[in-house]
């Protein structure tokens, strides 16, 4: 059953102060460990390359409404992995900590994650030309990428205090912090785990966990875009984007034995079919491209969900009663864009550094890369527009968001009314 892990013991944790309580509901069941009476929140966030600007507003809206002052686990692939480490890294100060994470998406521009001089990707063209053209006859293959990441590598050093992180966990204010990666040469997934004493470990097919003090390489290895970012190297080892590998998001949380889950997700609704009767050319590299990083870095979540909810139906309605694999529920609140993030990027895609906008024009024409855009769209005013409408859709749903955190009534974790 996707999601779903056994109980490694019967052992209840300690109940946990008021501020993590609360009665238990009705949500996602699973086996698992058991954590008493208290209640074990995490965070999930997905990847999707500058559209993580988005968690950074939905944070936000959740913290300056009062609606939580801590997570327990944190959990992260891509963009939101760099997300979760700043969060951890100010868990002490959750306020402040959402507080910073919406300052930097505010503040980000092109230049802070890869570089845009004529020199730079000048020099990758030339070696993507090369490989192609010649590849064959060298046997040589030089191009890793499209873009070059060494200024996130920078950015990262600057912005999160990875120190903190340690300090933070020793310190009982962050039971965990689980970034999760993709082995390219197994094509197996990885979580790089960072937990305090007593944060279980756990199996699973094609995955390994690796105990480690989550630092930029990590991250950097979490967030490498296929094609677009470079692989980074750790210990011998290629890594690749997590969201890759990473079919079931919401299965490390459970894991590390969280009650309830806010899952922040990247995709907004689907856009509207054309006409049946309209034709349609043939697609360009720059929209399967764009299909492939959806199916890739968005839509494992919106299935993990859907999973969710046909597992508790099922399980609420024939509960197993076994005395060695109790099952618990796990709730899941999640949270999306409202509107179509292509349709912003394609508004703001004039405002991608010339050089880069001109090689995706390679790709295929202005209308078809707009899906392209809203990853590597990492621009003050595409990403403050997305933080704003991440604080608005937490307006919106103030009523749904407050019954997950303070009701006992069962909350759905469903799709939002308009898809």
């Amino acid at each position: 059953m996707r999601g779903s892990t056994r109980l490694a013991d019967g052992n209840r944790a300690p109940r946990r102060g008021p501020a993590h309580g609360g009665r238990r509901r009705h949500g996602r069941c699973f086996p698992g460990v058991h954590h008493g009476t208290g209640t074990r929140t995490a965070l999930v966030l997905s990847g999707g390359g500058a559209r993580g600007a988005y968690q950074a507003g939905v944070l936000a809206g959740l913290v300056d409404a009062g609606f939580v002052d801590r997570f327990d686990v944190l959990v992260g692939s891509s963009a939101g992995a760099i997300n979760a480490a700043v969060l951890a890294s100010r868990a002490d100060d959750l306020v402040a900590g959402a507080a910073r994470l919406e300052a930097v998406w505010r503040g980000i521009c092109a230049t802070d994650v890869y570089r845009t001089d004529f020199g730079s990707l000048g020099r990758t063209g030339v070696r993507w030309a090369w490989d192609l053209t010649l590849g064959g006859a060298t046997r040589r293959v030089q191009a890793k990428s499209l873009l070059d990441t060494a200024p996130l590598r920078t950015f990262l050093r600057r912005e999160i205090q990875f120190g903190r992180i340690d300090a933070n966990l020793l310190a009982g204010r962050l039971d965990a912090l689980a970034v999760v990666a993709t082995d390219l040469h197994s094509a197996n997934g990885v979580v790089f785990l960072q937990g305090a004493g007593g944060v279980p470990d756990w199996t699973r097919r094609r995955w390994r966990i690796e105990r480690t003090n989550v630092r930029v390489e990590h991250l950097m290895a979490s967030s490498a875009i296929p094609i677009f970012f470079p692989p980074v190297e750790i210990g011998g080892a290629w890594f690749g984007d997590g969201s890759v590998r990473n079919t079931a998001p919401l299965r490390p949380a459970i894991n590390l034995g969280a009650d309830r889950i806010v899952a922040i997700g990247v995709s907004g609704p689907p856009p509207p079919a054309p006409p049946a009767a309209e034709p349609r050319p043939a697609p360009t590299i720059a929209q399967i491209a764009g299909v492939l990083l959806d199916a890739v870095m968005l839509d494992a979540l919106e299935g993990d969900v859907e999973h969710s909810e046909r597992v508790n139906r099922s399980l609420l309605q024939c509960p197993t009663g076994h005395p060695t694999e109790p099952f618990r529920p796990v709730d899941v609140l999640w949270l999306r864009p409202s509107e179509l993030v292509r349709q912003l990027a394609g508004e703001l895609a004039h405002r991608i550094p010339p050089i880069v906008r001109y090689l995706m024009r390679g790709l295929g024409p202005d209308a078809a890369i707009t899906e392209l855009a809203s990853y590597l769209l990492f621009d003050p005013v595409f990403c403050g527009r997305l933080v704003d409408l991440g604080r608005a859709d937490v307006a919106a749903e103030r009523e749904r968001i407050a019954r997950f955190f303070a009701s006992g009534a069962p909350v759905r974790a469903a799709r939002r009314s308009h898809g």
